[in-house]
């Protein structure tokens, strides 16, 4: 059980910090919560995600992707038969890989044929249903599964392609990754910060705030402008921070898009929100409480939107855009996806008017404020090139409060 592999770590080193906690309680191989085999996105599992309310989702995430090819391929000179690299990150049930091929293969055939679709995924279990969904869709030939960005970006090339140096150009993308990084945890105490760690005491995992275990947070904490309150908590990604370095280092020309919900740091670290941002979801119910159902609930943090734009241009990536999901959904025609109510009833086959009502409220969920419109947000870096204006950003670009 997941438990007693934690409290073997806590005897064997005394205690352990909270980020090593998340990450046993996320990422055990065997009974950890993305890694074990059970459902954990949509209607049977713990939360959902844009992808299981919509394919219109995907379908405007394909637009986006459409536009960035035709960019690439005016910056590297290719020709529009050029394969275009596309990588995404922690694929969940392959939902998004699916509406994007799907989409494409229906509104944008050139990009359709010449896309490379590359899934990075740690989550056996994952991985299984991924195959399984786009099989079913007549996709699989469409997918391959890489361990790692490096050997996505860097696939067999043909002799064009090796004549000219393409290797290392193509899109990155995540959708709801950097949230279910496991993260440190820290509270300012008696005018200092402190790390928070996890012992193991008459039966239950206690909290302790000590020392800061990494210098890196000390440097990162010392950028916050506070002030803040005696015990006010947050939380620090530093992994989100070396994946998007790492990201950085591999892309040699191209874009990464990340969707996530967060903020920019000011928000992100505002003295009101005193209690962090950490929460968990166990049967679409959330809690704050990361010590019951270890295992078998969901622990998430919101993301710091600017901590990746910094770390990102120490890797050559340069912020393209950032805004809310609403915005950036309307600036990749999502309209286009609503359908008339005038539409008559059908008893069978086509769209009826009552089809139409329901497809356009659950159109509506992706843009509602205080929903997923505003509580999403969509970064997006590139490098090896000047700063293109995207179709994303054409409503409203917010990348000044990064």
């Amino acid at each position: 059980m997941i438990i007693d592999e934690i409290r073997s770590l806590i005897r064997e080193k005394g205690r352990t910090t909270f980020v090593e906690f998340m990450d046993s309680a996320l990422y055990h191989p065997q009974y950890g919560y993305y890694t074990s085999e059970r459902a954990r996105i949509g209607k049977g599992g713990d939360y959902y995600t844009s992808t299981d309310v919509h394919r219109a989702f995907g379908t405007c995430i394909m637009r986006q992707i459409e536009e960035m090819w035709g960019i690439l391929c005016r910056d590297v000179k290719c020709y529009v038969s050029t394969p275009l690299n596309l990588v995404e990150i922690g694929a969940g049930k392959g939902l998004l890989c699916a509406d994007i091929l799907v989409s494409a293969r229906e509104k944008a055939p050139s990009l359709f044929q010449g896309l490379r679709y590359f899934i990075v995924e740690k989550s056996p279990d994952f991985i299984e249903r991924q195959k399984r969904h786009v099989k079913e869709l007549g996709l699989i030939d469409k997918v391959s599964w890489v361990p790692d960005i490096r050997e996505a970006l860097s696939p067999p090339l043909s002799l064009r392609e090796r004549v000219k140096g393409e290797g290392g150009v193509g899109i990155v993308l995540s959708n709801e990754l950097i949230d279910a990084f496991p993260v440190h945890k820290v509270r300012y105490s008696n005018g200092r910060w402190n790390e928070i760690y996890v012992t193991f005491e008459n039966g239950r995992f206690i909290e302790a705030e000590d020392t800061l275990s990494d210098q890196r947070l000390s440097d990162f904490l010392t950028k916050l402008e506070g002030p803040y309150e005696n015990g006010y908590t947050t939380e620090v990604n530093l992994k989100a921070i070396d994946w998007v370095k790492e990201v950085g280092d591999k892309l040699k020309k191209g874009f990464v898009i990340t969707i996530d919900y967060g903020y920019p740091r000011r928000g992100f670290y505002s003295p009101e929100r005193n209690r962090g941002t950490l929460i968990c979801y166990y049967k679409h119910q959330a809690t704050e409480d990361p010590y019951v159902n270890i295992g078998e609930q969901d622990i998430t943090s919101h993301v710091d939107f600017t901590s990746l734009a910094d770390a990102g241009k120490t890797a050559g990536l340069e912020v393209t855009g950032f805004t809310d999901q609403s915005y950036f959904l309307m600036g990749c025609g999502i309209e286009e996806e609503f359908q008339p109510l005038s539409a008559p009833l059908l008893d069978k086959g086509g769209l009826g008017g009552g089809d139409a009502f329901k497809n356009n409220i659950t159109l509506k969920k992706l843009l509602m404020p205080g929903g997923m419109g505003s509580i999403f947000k969509v970064l997006i870096q590139h490098k090896g090139m000047e700063r293109p204006m995207l179709r994303g950003f054409s409503f409203k670009d917010m990348a000044k409060y990064l």
